[in-house]
């Protein structure tokens, strides 16, 4: 269940803290904030250019890997590619496609509290925890990088292929505007889809989060059902009674710019 596009930059001493941020609001173990698996951009800093769409079913160990924190073959990661273009940059864009906690899979970090929870339940763990977030993201990363190479003529520069062909096949002309979500920050007010906030200041602040994960509720009936966004922003205003929106408003939130 996609919704929200989070969108950060590093430098390369920063790697570390970005790391963190991204495992501290998209955890596999937690049930509030976002899904470990999504999808994942790395961008040009200056250019705005798109390098690389990819999916991850742990968007932290991901990260890890391509910046040579955890190790991995260079074949399976851009670890070279990132080296290489902070030799002659200080920034690199880093933004994240994201799923709502229902869609979390079990992944290697999250695997034994989801076999101990089925053991003391007597629940079978398929029954349990699905694969469809696992799903979602093979068939949203091939509808992205499809857009990509159809409005371009090419792939993103550090893509060798395109994504599944389910994907490929699902394409409609308006998901190039996800695409160039991912890096141009300043668009984010006519993108409703995109947070207010990096991923650093969700990890910071509780409170965005929170009024993130709302708007994350929105977003997906955007998405999913094609709703009008402040039809959606409504509809789920009405049905709130936490009153997110209330406090949002009263807070100076929807006002808040999105500096990357």
């Amino acid at each position: 269940m996609f919704g929200t596009v989070i969108i950060d930059a590093y430098t390369k001493d920063e790697t570390e803290a970005l790391a963190y941020a991204i495992d501290d609001i998209c955890c596999p173990s937690d049930n509030y904030g976002w899904a470990s698996a999504g999808i994942y951009c790395f961008w040009d800093y200056n250019t705005h250019e798109v390098l690389y769409i990819g999916l991850a079913s742990d968007l932290y160990e991901r990260f890890r890997q391509h910046n040579g924190l955890l190790p991995m073959q260079n074949e399976g990661c851009k670890y070279e590619q990132i080296q290489e273009y902070f030799m002659s940059h200080t920034k690199l864009g880093y933004s994240i496609f994201v799923q709502s906690p229902l869609s979390q899979p079990i992944v290697h970090r999250n695997k034994d509290y989801y076999e101990q929870f089925a053991a003391e339940n007597h629940v079978d763990l398929k029954n349990y925890t699905t694969e469809q977030g696992i799903k979602d993201i093979k068939k949203v990363e091939g509808i992205l990088i499809e857009a990509y190479r159809k409005s371009y003529g090419h792939f993103p520069k550090w893509n060798k292929v395109g994504g599944s062909i389910e994907g490929q096949q699902r394409v409609m002309k308006h998901n190039i505007n996800i695409v160039k979500s991912f890096s141009n920050p300043q668009l984010f007010e006519m993108n409703p889809i995109v947070s207010r906030s990096t991923i650093r200041e969700l990890s910071d602040n509780p409170t965005y989060e929170g009024f993130e994960s709302f708007l994350h509720a929105v977003r997906m009936c955007v998405l999913l059902f094609g709703m009008d966004y402040y039809e959606a922003l409504k509809f789920h205003n009405e049905h709130d009674s936490f009153g997110w929106y209330h406090r949002m408003c009263s807070e100076g939130y929807m006002n808040k710019k999105l500096i990357v």
